[in-house]
């Protein structure tokens, strides 16, 4: 790596701790320490886990490479936004490492554009980050390339994600990756938070000890959320003047139930074939436990219904001090109205379904974030740029990760030690179900107990009698179209 690289590495490291060091004298006596040592769970070890294995001579000779995402991939210069500059630090390592120039097209539709230019043979493109229930249907059409045939992935390094290389491989294929080198990992798996003022005011201890006690259950989240109501005396649900103990919505905060309660929908057979696991018994039960949470509360309990606020208002009421508890995606703190609300709160997982399950899952929207190769890139191509993603995969790990996840997330958004403690336990129980992954190619599967849960109804059995007898025959569709492309 260059000097000057390394000098601006030290740079945006510096205003990192600069900025960590504000954030520390302005909070309170729970916050930790500046000097506290970086998690070592996400991603054990150090310097040969942190190091790819490409080839040290690689150079294309100034090579231009076109990303093409809906979300911005590089930045033109510095821009005094720590994670913005660690990203342009990082592609700014990895074309100065190979030879390339990194460029990147903005655009709402760029899943679009891409299978408009693969079907018509144009080469344009070279590399879609695109959201993944966007991307992933489009994996049966021929659209992309198989990632597993290019020269440099090495899938089982720590800087991809295991548990999506395990559902989305099939039959030796694989259309899409993600990791380190796309922050949605993090930001877009879902939370529940804590307002630690009122809890203290209710005489509750805080929910870490719950889940340290494996004790952190939807029949636990269920029995405090009365305890914090407060009604401003006019009988009604206010989005201000009340207090809850629960806040939510009806559409993708639902979702998070699905992992959190080991509810499975697609699963691989031992010969890595997909098969059809749904158990409607147990989303049954699911449904009753999340509908009394969400409805069976006397009121406790503030569920926004209007989908084009659902995120907004769950982020604003909970800054406002109007709820005990809330589910949230990890991006939902990074913003403005959490991030400097006077109140104090706490992050823990998603409750679990009994205390009879061991692990605390959690689940990532369907919204991350994946990197595909158009199919019309040539063969040699698609080597130099499975170099290009490999590259910053393994840089990301090393330079944005530790800015991210060790210094933003686990020390600014996450304002205690526990709740350090709490994202490692998250992070690392992310579950991916092919059933989200490819939901759209299913009629919107998952979708079926969003739409359940705003009915207030828990007709599961006819509901999911129906729904299932369609996703089965798509599901036989889906295995029939990769079998046919990994041949």
């Amino acid at each position: 790596m260059q000097t000057s690289f390394a000098h601006r590495i030290m740079a945006v490291l510096l205003a990192t701790l600069m900025l960590l060091t504000m954030l520390t004298a302005c909070g309170t006596a729970d916050e930790p320490d500046e000097t506290q040592a970086p998690s070592q769970t996400v991603g054990e070890g150090e310097d040969t886990e942190l190091r790819d294995e490409l080839p040290a001579d690689l150079d294309y000779n100034d090579t231009k490479v076109v990303f093409i995402s809906p979300n911005e991939m590089t930045y033109d210069d510095l821009t005094g936004e720590v994670v913005e500059d660690i990203i342009y630090e990082r592609n700014k390592a990895v074309e100065e490492r190979l030879g390339v120039v990194i460029t990147s097209i903005q655009d709402g539709n760029a899943i679009d554009k891409v299978v408009t230019a693969v079907s018509g043979g144009n080469s344009d493109y070279d590399v879609l980050v695109e959201c993944c229930w966007r991307s992933a249907p489009k994996f049966t059409g021929n659209y992309f390339r198989d990632l597993r045939t290019t020269e440099y992935l090495d899938f089982d390094k720590i800087w991809w994600n295991q548990s999506f290389n395990e559902v989305v491989e099939y039959n030796g294929a694989q259309y899409g990756i993600t990791g380190a080198m796309v922050l949605s990992l993090y930001r877009r798996t879902h939370v529940t938070v804590f307002n630690k003022e009122l809890f203290t005011n209710a005489n509750q201890a805080f929910l870490y000890e719950h889940v340290e006690n494996g004790t952190w259950t939807l029949d636990k989240q269920i029995s405090l959320v009365p305890l914090f109501h407060q009604d401003n005396g006019n009988n009604v649900q206010d989005k201000t003047g009340d207090v809850y103990g629960f806040i939510s919505n009806d559409f993708i905060y639902v979702d998070p139930y699905w992992a959190s309660c080991e509810v499975n929908i697609i699963s691989k057979n031992g010969d890595g074939d997909y098969e059809w696991v749904f158990d409607s018994s147990k989303l049954f039960d699911m449904a009753e436990k999340v509908l009394k949470l969400y409805y069976g509360t006397d009121n406790s309990s503030f569920i926004e219904t209007d989908d084009n606020l659902s995120e907004r208002t769950v982020w604003d009421m909970f800054a406002a001090g109007s709820g005990a508890m809330a589910t949230v995606c990890i991006s939902a703190l990074e913003d403005a109205a959490i991030r400097e609300m006077p109140q104090e709160y706490g992050v823990v997982p998603i409750p679990k379904y009994s205390e009879s399950q061991t692990t605390y899952y959690s689940q990532m929207h369907d919204g991350f974030t994946i990197a595909s190769l158009p199919n019309s890139v040539s063969e040699d191509r698609a080597d130099m740029l499975s170099a290009v993603l490999e590259a910053m995969g393994s840089t990301s790990y090393r330079i944005v990760r530790p800015v991210y996840y060790d210094t933003i997330l686990r020390t600014q958004i996450a304002k205690d030690p526990q709740s350090a403690a709490m994202m490692d336990l998250i992070i690392n129980n992310i579950r991916i179900d092919a059933g989200f992954v490819y939901s759209h190619n299913m009629g919107s599967f998952h979708q079926g107990f969003q739409q359940l849960v705003a009915s207030r109804n828990n007709d599961t059995v006819s509901r999911y009698k129906r729904l299932t007898t369609a996703a089965k025959r798509s599901l036989e569709k889906l295995t029939m179209d990769l079998d046919k492309l990994s041949q």
